[in-house]
């Protein structure tokens, strides 16, 4: 999907198991004043099977060809929850690529940790059952990328970087608990804002893809 004209161009990056035309909604609104374009991952939506086990270092390093492949400059990255971490990473790796950054309710490892245990183990077993593009990959490769998420001395460039958080949609502690950690990633860029996106759920780029949300939390 490669929509409008203008640069930066924006790249939109979908959540886990999820496709291009999640950002349906949001795409037309974008198009009027810039280039976007969207993709289907590896073995998703349009897209062939990767040839080998996917993980996450596989991921990133195909957004990173997508964003090259545009052609058109530093990149402005969205990525909505799962794919919060890919842009993140992509940026962390290959700076000069980023214009800046949209964390849509960015995922985070360790954002269940607010949950009991038992709950945990529940979700597990729930989700062993369901199609998910990264079931069969490298799970140590992709522990170790996540690993350096954390571990970079700087972690995000000197560029925009807009992190949004859903203001409902899971239980109270656990919502507290990620929207806490995503405040902690706005604080941690040098030109962060955290913007908690009333109305609006996980996916907010189909419940709220007009407005982002009223109110901001800037870094001081």
């Amino acid at each position: 999907m490669d929509v409008g004209a203008g640069v930066p161009a924006v790249v939109l990056e979908a959540g886990r198991n999820n496709v291009a035309a999640s950002w349906q909604r949001v795409m037309p609104l974008l198009a009027p004043h810039c280039r976007v374009v969207g993709y289907d991952r590896a073995g998703l939506g349009g897209s062939a099977p990767a040839p080998d086990p996917v993980d996450i270092g596989r991921q990133v390093g195909d957004l990173e060809s997508i964003v090259t492949g545009v052609a058109a400059g530093p990149c402005v990255l969205a990525g909505h929850s799962w794919g919060g971490i890919l842009v993140q990473l992509l940026a962390f790796r290959r700076p000069d690529l980023v214009a800046g950054l949209v964390l849509v309710d960015p995922a985070h490892e360790q954002m269940a940790n607010a949950l009991p245990r038992p709950v945990r183990w529940a979700m597990r077993i729930a989700g062993a059952g369901r199609r998910d593009e990264l079931r069969g990959g490298d799970a140590a490769a992709s522990a170790a990328v996540l690993r350096e998420l954390r571990a970079a001395p700087r972690q995000f460039p000197e560029v925009p970087v807009v992190v949004l958080s859903a203001a409902r949609g899971a239980p109270r502690r656990f919502r507290a608990h990620w929207t806490g950690l995503q405040a902690e990633l706005a604080a941690a860029a040098p030109q962060g804002r955290h913007v908690v996106v009333e109305g609006a759920g996980h996916n907010i780029p189909g419940d709220r893809p007009e407005h982002p949300g009223r109110s901001a939390r800037r870094r001081s």
